[in-house]
């Protein structure tokens, strides 16, 4: 179905499809959405498991991309459990949206031919070097993700295809000329009024809460007095650098390198050649004759250039004084080749040469030997190359005693930080939700949360970081609960009361209302709204919203209403007039694209509540 596919990723939605994909291959690893070593999975979709550690990847992807937009806020959203509650439930929900698009794709009938599927591998710069695909990078990156070609091929295939059946199914949204227009109205429409408050705290102290009312609510709210499951490690660590800074390369190994290598430091030998060329036709020795006859011309002083513009049945290279350009082995004619690295002075000619083609003299017309780099110009290459290619390999070799040591001494960090000459450390409390930064990766969570270390006291597997290996065991657990409505019970009073304060509040905000209504407005102490516009932070945010829900028409009596603060407070409302905005034509095509937009993710979202009523799905998150 999908033949035709590359011509179609010259468009701007595939490609953005297929940067998305490519980003999140190079941020994840393919190996993050296959599953992985979980040891329980978080969800099932039609059968289909999302392992946990599938999930860790994606959530603690997810929350790396809001730590890079926020910076520094973040670290005040972080502190927010409910914020991150609903972070790590949106990174779910997309793992599961993303296995239902991929069943609806297939249930479509698309597909990718192999050759397509084989070109957009190829364009992926994870592969190229010097902009052209490498196999051996191909093959090495998959290496190191554990993965094998086929593996990586029907990942991209799913992944290629979900984006292209939510294209076909979305991307036909537009917005007409009169929906821009209203929308800008209303975009820039500006409103005025007023508003009084009635501060719920007034009324904190006519609350009264009974035993039972407390206990209700705690039992009704108990997700508010959850608390994660969380760990302190112990850990050892083996990191790049610190094997780095303890390696050292002799001058004489640095000499010994440079002596050993010779092709790698000095340029190549250059020649360049030009031919007269005298094809057989359907007499070779009378070809061979008009070649000799020319030689002869050549030996008594004619120019080169000259007789091949002439003589030479190779006309194109002929016009060019029979230049043939550099001569590199394996690239022309054997013979003509074995004449032309012959000749080793510029301007010297063959005799008449016999190929495939038929008769040639040869001319050397450029010659630069080969030149050797001097030793003092590269020596500090070397040594930094020696250094590093010493570094990675002790740094392997460590990685590896590190992990069978700790393999099999399982109940002990000690054993092999000693051998090692490594240190035993203690990290600070860790959650899932919000780990301290060093162990935020999400393959060192899944194995710091999984059974082995947590129920069983054993030591985990090492963890490959960047440029550092990890091994960790649980110094102490503590699983996931609920506070008791002891521990909270001051907590609870506090939000129950204000929560009732806030209602009498309302109430006493109803009563102005109607007072309002009626004209009666002596003794109420207003705030006055002019020309707000819809954005701005001038208005509480509730009163801004409410100020442009409301219903207008300069007919009719104003509009009132009351609303609930966020502070705990309430306010009466009363719009008294409207003011269109205009429409801006600078603007337009922003707007027009801001509606396509939203029609696209409301289409979205309506088809992925269908395919979720139709599917069966299990949370265990």
């Amino acid at each position: 179905m999908l033949e035709k596919i590359r011509e179609g990723s010259q468009g701007p939605i595939v490609k953005v499809i297929l940067g998305v994909i490519i980003v999140a291959f190079a941020l994840t690893g393919v190996n993050a959405y296959l599953g992985g070593s979980a040891d329980v999975y978080v969800a099932k979709v039609n059968g289909a498991e999302i392992s946990r550690a599938e999930f860790d990847r994606a959530y603690q992807n997810q929350r790396s991309r809001m730590q890079e937009q926020f910076g520094e806020m973040f670290d005040m959203l972080a502190a927010d459990d409910a914020y991150m509650g609903q972070l790590r439930a949106g990174a779910l929900e997309e793992l599961i949206e993303e296995k239902l698009a991929v069943e609806f794709a297939k249930d479509l009938g698309m597909q990718l031919s192999a050759d397509a599927l084989r070109d957009i591998i190829r364009t992926m710069p994870e592969f190229q070097v010097n902009g052209q695909f490498n196999n051996d990078v191909y093959t090495r990156t998959l290496m190191m993700l554990g993965m094998s070609s086929a593996q990586f091929v029907d990942y991209m295939e799913n992944q290629i295809i979900r984006m292209l059946a939510l294209q076909g199914a979305l991307s036909s949204e537009f917005a007409l000329p009169t929906e821009v227009n209203r929308f800008q109205q209303l975009q820039n429409e500006r409103r005025s009024g007023r508003y009084a408050v009635v501060t719920g705290e007034q009324f904190a102290d006519q609350v009264e809460l009974s035993e039972a009312e407390i206990k209700a609510w705690y039992e009704n709210n108990t997700e508010r007095f959850e608390v994660a499951e969380q760990i302190t490690l112990q850990y050892v660590e083996l990191t790049y650098q610190d094997v780095l800074d303890n390696v050292s390369v002799t001058d004489a190994e640095v000499r010994e390198y440079y002596e050993r290598n010779p092709q790698a430091y000095s340029t190549k030998e250059e020649r360049r050649i030009a031919h007269i060329l005298f094809e057989f036709g359907n007499d070779e020795n009378a070809a061979k004759e008009r070649a000799e006859a020319v030689l002869t011309r050549l030996q008594n002083g004619e120019d080169f250039a000259a007789l091949a513009a002439s003589t030479s049945d190779d006309v194109f290279s002929g016009e060019d004084g029979g230049n043939l350009g550099v001569l590199e082995r394996g690239s022309i004619d054997p013979d003509v080749e074995a004449a032309g690295f012959a000749l080793q002075t510029v301007g010297a000619i063959s005799g008449v040469v016999r190929s495939e083609f038929g008769f040639h003299i040869i001319q050397l017309t450029d010659f630069k030997p080969r030149q050797q780099t001097a030793f003092s110009e590269v020596a500090d290459d070397i040594r930094e190359n020696l250094v590093r290619v010493a570094a990675e390999t002790e740094y392997f070799r460590l990685q590896q005693e590190l992990a069978r040591l700790t393999f099999e001494v399982p109940d002990t960090l000690e054993f092999a930080a000693k051998d090692l000459g490594l240190e035993v450390k203690t990290s600070a409390t860790i959650t899932r939700a919000n780990p301290p930064a060093r162990f935020s990766h999400a393959e060192l969570l899944t194995q710091a949360f999984s059974p082995d270390v947590k129920e069983r006291g054993l030591n985990s597997e090492l963890v490959e970081l960047d440029e550092r290996s990890m091994v960790v065991r649980s110094e102490s657990y503590q699983p996931a609960h609920i506070r008791s409505l002891e521990d909270v019970k001051d907590q609870v009073v506090q939000t129950l009361t204000a929560e009732k304060a806030q209602q009498m509040a309302l109430a006493e905000a109803e009563v102005l209302l109607e007072r309002v209504r009626n004209g009666d407005i002596a003794g109420i102490n207003f705030k006055y709204i002019e020309a707000a516009g819809r954005f701005g932070a001038e208005l509480p945010g509730a009163i801004r919203q409410q100020l442009f829900k409301m219903p207008f028409s300069k007919d009719a009596a104003s509009e009132v209403a009351s609303v609930a603060l966020s502070n705990g407070d309430a306010a009466v409302l009363e719009l008294t007039d409207v003011t269109p905005g205009i429409p801006d034509t600078e603007m337009a095509q922003q707007f027009n694209s801001r509606l396509a937009n939203d029609y696209t993710d409301r289409a979205y979202t309506s088809l992925m509540q269908s395919l979720k009523a139709k599917a069966e799905i299990s949370r265990r998150l």
